[in-house]
């Protein structure tokens, strides 16, 4: 039995669809933080491996079907890392809250750790350098997020930061995303 071209590649399109939406399913149930980059490692040789094992039962008892999962065997791990990788960053931006202000000719960062409700004030007085200074927890109260350390209590509401250094006055924060 032969396959005519337009029915190859409406086989090829249907297999890539589901390629896609399997992948994207795997890749959404997946918790992608910042360790799993070795993730990509696995499953993008796993989707090879899977389509040609496909391929070759294939080969054995329905032939015509085989050479599609030869050639998706190609384009399974292309998607595969193409999936992973976006959602991999994603999920990544999702684990931390960054804002930056300046004062004087130091800049400064606050990093909110989502995951565990913890923050870091770091400060950089020149480009390559930066040195934490202020590690502690974090607690959102509605619309106000509390930064509490061992040596200060200070506040963020309305992008603006509250008692740095005991300054009466509010700091404009710049949202880094």
């Amino acid at each position: 039995m032969n396959f005519s071209s337009s029915k190859i590649f409406k086989g090829l399109l249907i297999l890539l669809l589901i390629d896609i939406l399997v992948i994207w399913i795997w890749a959404k149930n997946s918790d992608l933080g910042p360790g799993s980059a070795m993730d990509i490692y696995i499953v993008v040789p796993f989707a090879f491996i899977i389509n040609i094992i496909i391929g070759v039962v294939l080969f054995f008892t329905k032939r015509v079907y085989s050479a599609l999962f030869f050639i998706n065997c190609i384009a399974a791990p292309v998607i595969t890392y193409w999936i992973f990788t976006l959602e991999m960053s994603n999920q990544y931006k999702g684990h931390f809250d960054h804002w930056s202000f300046n004062l004087q000719d130091t800049t400064f960062r606050i990093t909110k750790w989502n995951k565990y409700n913890e923050f870091s004030i770091s400060y950089s007085e020149g480009p390559g350098s930066s040195t934490s200074f202020i590690d502690g927890k974090c607690e959102q109260k509605k619309d106000t997020l509390l930064l509490i350390s061992d040596s200060i209590s200070m506040y963020i509401h309305d992008n603006e930061l509250y008692n740095f250094r005991k300054s009466k006055d509010p700091i404009v924060l710049k949202i880094n995303n």
